[in-house]
């Protein structure tokens, strides 16, 4: 089955086997873990002794934290970056398995927070930094080892990786990266 908050494609079985953990919290529980789950998406580091507190530990084991954890960082984190609408995040939950009050907790906590979460997570994704480029063009008529050549070489030097190309791969090399840059911006964000 696939799902929205996924980007069309199907839960994963993983996730799937937390949804009976998740389901012996009780909805509230539920929702402070969510919300503390949203806060900590502005930070990378999960700092499970948050959770611990929060979930009766004569329940769970830390395997145990960490599994339900790590299935709702996935699940709202999907949610996030595939902006779902929270009644179709409420709606595909209950499809997974998820009873009706935890369904709806967790959609609270996502529509509280969705927009500064979804923020933390733009400002996280992966960028590149501008690349440093230098070149210049030798026209060599000739070489000793050649012989004549008469063809004009570019010399590249990108992020102090140099490389010599002729004409001909200098055009490959420039229709490649504008094909690449169209599909790049192509891709909804």
């Amino acid at each position: 089955m696939r799902f929205r908050f996924r980007g069309g494609e199907d839960c994963p079985d993983w996730v799937l086997a937390e949804i009976s953990t998740i389901s012996k919290l009780s909805s509230i529980k539920l929702k402070l873990i969510c919300i503390q789950i949203l806060n900590h998406i502005e930070e990378e580091e999960v700092k499970y002794s948050t959770f611990t507190k929060l979930i009766d530990n004569n329940m769970f084991t830390m395997s145990d934290v960490k599994g339900l954890v790590a299935a709702l960082t996935f699940i709202l984190q999907s949610a996030l970056r595939n902006d779902v609408e929270s009644s179709s995040l409420d709606s595909e939950l209950q499809q997974l398995g998820f009873p009706k009050e935890h369904a709806s907790s967790l959609t609270k906590a996502y529509t509280d927070h969705a927009q500064r979460a979804r923020e933390a997570l733009r400002r996280t994704s992966l960028r590149y930094p501008a690349p440093s480029v230098e070149w210049s063009v030798d026209y060599i008529a000739s070489s000793t080892k050649h012989g004549k050549i008469d063809e004009p070489m570019i010399n590249l030097n990108i992020n102090g990786t140099p490389c010599t190309v002729t004409v001909e791969k200098l055009d490959v090399i420039l229709s490649e990266l504008k094909a690449a840059s169209k599909s790049i911006k192509n891709i909804k964000l």
